[in-house]
């Protein structure tokens, strides 16, 4: 097994450098090789597609997340945290990383995920801080 970074991946993807484009091809399609996707090279990857020069829509994304998932070499990090982001980005409205650190945080036993992300309240899994969630405040207001 080989590890892909996030530019490999990008290369594969868009073919934007022909012959990048074939070195990363050769890595990913050699017979029997597998690669090994690590979240934070998903994460990278979502937001590099989104930008600029590429500006992949949510929709092209979730395409090629749902790809690397059906594809027998990839290896992932965490598969089943991955499958869940990714089918919460499909129907929810935040990112794609912030539906994998729920997963990621959910599989760890966590309650909850706290952020300021206004673009997570009322997601399941999340919830905005506010001072009545803080043990330490809660201590020393009792004291």
């Amino acid at each position: 097994m080989i590890a892909l970074d996030t530019n490999i991946l990008v290369r594969y993807i868009t073919t934007d450098d022909f012959q990048e484009w074939q070195l990363a091809a050769g890595l990913i399609e050699a017979e029997g090789q597998l690669c090994f996707l690590s979240n934070i090279v998903l994460c990278e990857l979502v937001w590099v597609l989104r930008g600029k020069p590429y500006q992949f829509t949510r929709s092209q994304i979730s395409e090629v997340l749902e790809t690397m998932l059906a594809t027998p070499v990839m290896e992932f990090e965490n598969r089943s945290a991955v499958y869940q982001a990714w089918q919460r980005m499909k129907v929810g409205k935040a990112d794609f990383s912030d539906y994998l650190i729920t997963a990621i945080s959910q599989q760890a036993q966590c309650s909850t995920t706290y952020s300021f992300n206004h673009k997570l309240i009322g997601e399941k899994g999340f919830q905005y801080p506010r001072t009545s969630d803080n043990t330490t405040d809660r201590n020393r207001s009792t004291n």
